[in-house]
């Protein structure tokens, strides 16, 4: 915003609010102390912090009170807040403080037109401003203010509703403006008590009560569970701040994945075309192209030297040490599509950064040449701590993991070992990378393996507001429901028997191998010979079981475990995944066949599919539509805050020139 507009909104509020008119000295007297207003008033000098990269802890709740809406009704604070994020000021209409009431006024309205861009988001939002002056900001006045197009053409000849336009805080469109007072000083002061707002009523030269207070700004933000999440004073009330705090809420409360929220944040999370419904005729596509995606470096090697709260020490092989150098080396081999046989496919095709690390858009991803995998991508979030790699746990180090997609046929293709170090060598830009990192070694088979698992390893995440509650303690962290989900979760719904915690960490992982019954079922089960398909938005066809074959791979049988071993009790078995970040990294199990969290703990609740070795520790839960609710609302407190930071780090990688 210009200064110029600001000195304009500026006079708006005060003539709007105030039945004192401002003369034009009074408008210049501001003009020339600019340098003086608040940041909110213009742009940030500085980057907002990013979009879900921190956390915003509960800072206790929200206190309730009984106060007066514009509609002249007594309602309560808890039932005005609507379970909604809600951004409270307290004010009154008569502020002649530049950096006081008029700076909410401008803020506000700032917020409420950029929230208009995304109805699907504002629909979450409102902002109440609360009187502290009764006496004059009585309902009916506070609902005139509230209305659109008031004719304030007498305020000194200036044309108010033309000013108006921008600056009005009618809520016909965008986010809710609500306005709220109290019927007496008295009934007020507890509620400012409870908020901590100190308010002075000025008096005049002799002594008597002006309709001025001396107080300090204070603006908070309330989550949709009545906590107080952040308090803001004028050096910090600025819309970029409170917008990405708002945002970055809503990605802790997993409202992050909605497309809208998406467009909006320096980061876009989710699939890159979602098809959420596809299966209807209105169906828009909603395609990102790279050029999007832009990023910023963050300091890996710190996540190896200092885990974040609730993971244990980062297992690093004695041979292989994580250095600065190694990991911007396999920063750029994990996401160079030149590292495949037709120059089209990195490792980043399958474990896509912003879908977590795997891919949301497809049960099992694409390789060469459109050639589907046979088992769903796993996250690589928190990789370093599994002790066997892969679903069937066939292999034991990162390092020598990565060659595997290298060199399947159905993945990245590259026919030999040699063929690999070849083609990196042949690649100008990798002069004397490899050289460089490792001594003077040029490329080959040991050091490609080790650059790669020393970004891979990098990859941790946690921190969440599960281990900020479990942890640190803070038991506003996470909700109620989580609270007894997690109950449930440890109890009753026996996840705990794999899904380990212990004091000092949760790995959520017990590392082993169990055969829940899936496996087999697709192993067993016919496939009907006429399936119904969605071929466009919205139009399904029926086509027989012998057609869909000749269009598309055959699916490759899968036995667990028994391929790596050929002992018949490793039927089916499958490793337990680490849960945290599940609520990003759909679709789940080791085929991808389960779409949403909800229906796995459904299939945990139905016992799984029985067969001879499924495992003894999966039993029927008996657990009832709100306890499946509730462990869902548990399972989404895992996703650690450094997830956007992550992300972002990834996007500063080049993929690969593919015209070589």
């Amino acid at each position: 915003m210009k200064y110029a507009g600001v000195i304009t909104s500026i006079v708006f509020f005060c003539a709007a609010f105030d039945s004192v008119s401002y003369a034009d000295e009074k408008a210049v007297d501001k003009q020339q102390q600019v340098e003086l207003l608040a940041p909110g008033y213009g742009e940030l000098s500085f980057d907002a912090p990013m979009v879900g990269s921190y956390q915003l802890p509960a800072l206790g709740k929200a206190k309730d009170g009984k106060v007066l809406n514009t509609d002249n009704e007594y309602v309560t604070l808890h039932d005005t807040f609507n379970k909604k994020y809600t951004v409270l000021s307290f004010m009154y209409t008569h502020c002649d403080d530049i950096n006081g009431c008029p700076l909410t006024n401008v803020v506000f309205n700032r917020v409420k037109n950029e929230m208009a861009k995304t109805p699907e988001l504002a629909k979450h939002i409102q902002l109440i401003s609360m009187s502290f002056d009764p006496k004059n900001d009585t309902p009916a006045v506070l609902k005139k203010i509230s209305m659109a197009g008031i004719d304030h053409s007498d305020h000194e000849g200036h044309d108010m509703t033309k000013m108006n336009h921008d600056m009005q805080s009618d809520n016909t469109h965008g986010i809710p403006w609500h306005y709220l007072t109290a019927d007496s000083q008295k009934s007020l002061m507890p509620i400012l008590d409870d908020y901590n707002q100190a308010i002075q009523i000025r008096t005049d030269e002799k002594g008597e009560q002006l309709s001025t207070f001396s107080h300090i700004l204070r603006v908070y933000l309330i989550d949709r569970e009545n906590n107080i999440r952040n308090i803001y004073s004028p050096a910090f009330l600025h819309p970029d701040i409170l917008i990405n705090d708002i945002k970055t809420l809503m990605i802790h409360d997993n409202i992050a994945l909605e497309n809208s929220l998406q467009k909006q944040t320096a980061l876009r999370m989710g699939p890159g075309d979602s098809k959420e419904g596809y299966d209807t005729t209105d169906y828009k596509t909603d395609s990102l192209a790279l050029s999007e995606r832009k990023g910023k470096k963050t300091d890996l090697l710190k996540l190896i030297k200092s885990p974040p709260l609730g993971l244990p020490k980062v297992p690093v092989p004695d041979d292989n040490p994580v250095t600065e150098a190694k990991i911007q080396l396999g920063k750029k081999l994990f996401y160079d599509r030149r590292l495949s046989l037709n120059n089209a496919i990195s490792c980043a095709m399958c474990h896509i950064p912003e879908q977590g690390f795997t891919n949301n858009e497809l049960q099992r991803p694409l390789g060469f040449e459109g050639r589907s995998a046979k088992r769903n991508a796993p996250t690589i979030y928190n990789v370093a701590y599994y002790k066997e790699l892969f679903h069937d746990g066939r292999e034991s180090t990162l390092e020598n993991q990565i060659w595997q997609p290298l060199l399947a046929h159905n993945e990245m293709a590259l026919p030999t070992i040699g063929q690999v170090i070849g083609k990196i060598k042949s690649l100008a830009d990798y002069d004397l990378m490899f050289e460089e990192t490792f001594d003077g070694n040029p490329a080959d088979v040991k050091n490609i393996g080790q650059a790669i698992a020393s970004y891979e390893r990098t990859l941790i995440s946690a921190n969440s507001p599960f281990d900020k509650w479990y942890y640190q303690k803070q038991t506003n962290a996470i909700s109620e429901s989580a609270k007894r989900g997690f109950k449930l979760f440890t109890g009753k719904a026996q996840c705990i028997a794999c899904h380990t915690i212990n004091e000092e960490y949760a790995l959520f992982t017990d590392n082993q191998l169990h055969n829940t019954g899936l496996g087999w079922n697709i192993a067993m089960r016919n496939e009907p010979e006429i399936q119904r398909m969605l071929i466009a938005p919205g139009i399904y066809m029926d086509i027989k079981k012998s057609i869909k074959e000749q269009v598309g791979n055959k699916r490759i049988g899968d036995v667990g475990r028994y391929e790596v071993t050929q002992d018949p009790d490793d039927r089916w078995r499958y490793r337990t995944p680490i849960l945290r970040n599940v609520a990003l990294t759909a679709p789940y199990m080791h085929d991808g066949s389960i779409a949403s969290l909800e229906a796995v703990v459904e299939f945990y609740n139905q016992g799984g599919f029985k067969n001879e070795t499924q495992s003894p520790l999966i039993n029927k839960l008996n657990l009832t539509r709100n306890e499946i609710h509730e462990i869902v609302s548990f399972l989404k407190t895992l996703t650690g805050d450094n997830v956007s930071e992550l992300v972002s780090d990834a996007f500063t990688a080049p993929i690969g020139d593919t015209g070589h």
